[in-house]
């Protein structure tokens, strides 16, 4: 928490947290989780092609929870075409290897992942007694009767966790609220997509904002530790 010297922590992917250049194999190991995601969702449409398979569908959250669960397992590594595994790469390249040179490649996973169960949990449950209570309601019915799939989810996890790491973190927020007032109004993005990313930026700022506070009070238990004495 003490290197809050930008207002974007953005970091070039070649180098660490403090801007050093790194070697071939130094690189490699710092962002081991951003490259074995953007190698494995290059490479999985050549060898399976593009299709739902793997995708979050609402209406199975009840009707067969085992493959909704299952999902949030395979639903980052599966997108609707070329362009979309595009935007998702370059959106890695930017942002998640620069969260990830702060955190570690392990705590970027699970913080990933952890975005995809939570926000798939969320949206299934809102999505589904929403279409219950309000069934002609167009946001449910549509929500209900489709499935989505990629990494943006757990993907703005990361963003909402990237905001400890600048010196204004309300900055952040900002641009992702912007970014899908934008996305909403100007390429016609469905209100429940819109929702389910700021739900996964909101979940990402508040268990980065709790894991960070929680590691500060452990260095500060150790540093106050007394001194062990031999006898």
């Amino acid at each position: 928490m003490s290197r809050r010297e930008t207002l974007l922590p953005l970091y070039l992917p070649w180098t660490d947290g403090e801007r050093r250049v790194l070697g071939p194999l130094e690189f490699l190991h710092s962002r081991c989780f951003s490259l074995a995601y953007i190698t494995s969702i290059i490479l999985i449409p050549h060898f399976f092609g593009f299709s739902y398979w793997g995708a979050i569908t609402p209406s199975k959250l009840f009707t067969a929870p085992h493959e909704y669960l299952l999902s949030f397992i395979t639903v980052p590594f599966v997108h609707y075409g070329t362009e979309h595994i595009t935007q998702v790469t370059i959106t890695f390249i930017i942002f998640c290897q620069s969260f990830e040179i702060r955190a570690g490649s392990k705590e970027t996973a699970i913080l990933f992942f952890s975005t995809i169960a939570f926000t798939g949990l969320a949206m299934g449950l809102f999505i589904n007694v929403g279409n219950w209570l309000s069934s002609d309601t167009e946001l449910f019915t549509q929500a209900f009767g489709r499935s989505w799939m990629g990494g943006s989810i757990g993907f703005f996890g990361i963003l909402g966790a990237m905001s400890h790491y600048s010196r204004e973190k309300w900055l952040v927020p900002v641009i992702l609220v912007l970014f899908e007032t934008w996305n909403h109004y100007e390429n016609d993005m469905n209100e429940y997509i819109n929702i389910g990313h700021l739900c996964s930026a909101l979940f990402g700022f508040v268990i980065w904002g709790l894991y960070l506070k929680h590691m500060a009070s452990m260095a500060s238990d150790e540093k106050n530790k007394p001194a062990e004495h031999e006898g």
